[in-house]
């Protein structure tokens, strides 16, 4: 039976890509056949979304953001209690049986670790979704078990690293940046399906919410991860070798890619953190 990873990036307001993506997902692959998930910030959000069958509700969560066509600011929003009331609502007393990995950062330590959120018990999964969309300056860190948790976004934003060290045949990773990257090596480049949601509104997407906006998202997202689905999976979901062709044949058409090895990304940003933090001591 194949293994099938899936990898969510953070994005702040431009989550909703993802749930546009993730409808055109479940039409061809339902939670039970994704064996490992692994996602950041708000992609953790709406992987829990996925994984729990509620993505009409992640839907109308995103909608309900905004009820006019002004603009609220990312700042104004990671201030407010938003995020923090929506995931009381997200969850559910499904049970979470993908090994689902969330990056959260214990600035105290200088520690990321990566959480498998199906060894958390049900009642404790909301906090450890709660840090997982904290960000210091704005939000004060979720206290776990002793512990002050921040969201790992800002270390590891596409969380690719802890599903490497399972066998896995192929992997959906829906990220938002300007390079098309090649995960890791080529060997494991073409094994990923890249879903990458570049547009010219990718700044004023990532810093504020618009009912326009929102709406324009949850269509596109769907959209392209379904163009890109049903190309990868013409020959079905179970034929590995005609998806490596597929993939294969994506990735030679775009051309310009960045090599993107997730260990150097994490010891720069890390590294990066330290020193602003160095400068912000009241942030622990």
């Amino acid at each position: 039976m194949r293994k099938v990873g899936l990898v969510l990036s953070g994005g702040m307001a431009k989550g909703a890509y993802q749930i546009g993506a993730l409808k055109a997902i479940n039409e061809v692959l339902k939670p039970s056949d994704i064996s490992y998930v692994s996602s950041a910030s708000v992609g953790a959000l709406n992987s829990y979304i996925y994984l729990t069958d509620t993505l009409d509700k992640g839907a109308e969560m995103w909608s309900n953001i905004e009820s006019g066509n002004s603009r609220t600011w990312i700042t104004a929003m990671l201030r407010s209690s938003f995020l923090q009331n929506a995931i009381k609502t997200l969850i559910t007393d499904t049970e979470i049986t993908n090994v689902f990995y969330i990056p959260l950062l214990n600035l105290r330590k200088r520690k990321l670790s990566y959480i498998n959120v199906k060894d958390i018990p049900p009642d404790k999964i909301e906090q450890y979704l709660r840090a997982s969309v904290a960000m210091p300056i704005y939000n004060n860190a979720v206290n776990i078990n002793g512990e002050h948790y921040y969201d790992g976004a800002l270390i590891d934003n596409i969380p690719i690293r802890p599903i490497l060290k399972h066998s896995v045949d192929y992997i959906i990773c829906i990220y938002f940046d300007e390079f098309n990257y090649t995960f890791e090596s080529h060997y494991l480049d073409n094994k990923i399906i890249k879903v990458n949601f570049v547009d010219n509104k990718i700044v004023s997407n990532s810093i504020s919410f618009r009912k326009d906006s929102i709406s324009y998202m949850l269509h596109e997202g769907y959209a392209m991860t379904k163009r890109i689905l049903d190309y990868v999976f013409s020959n079905g979901i179970d034929d590995v070798e005609y998806v490596y062709t597929k993939i294969t044949e994506i990735n030679a058409m775009n051309t310009g890619r960045s090599l993107r090895i997730s260990g150097d990304v994490i010891v720069n940003n890390m590294n990066k953190l330290t020193k602003r933090l160095m400068k912000r001591p009241d942030i622990c």
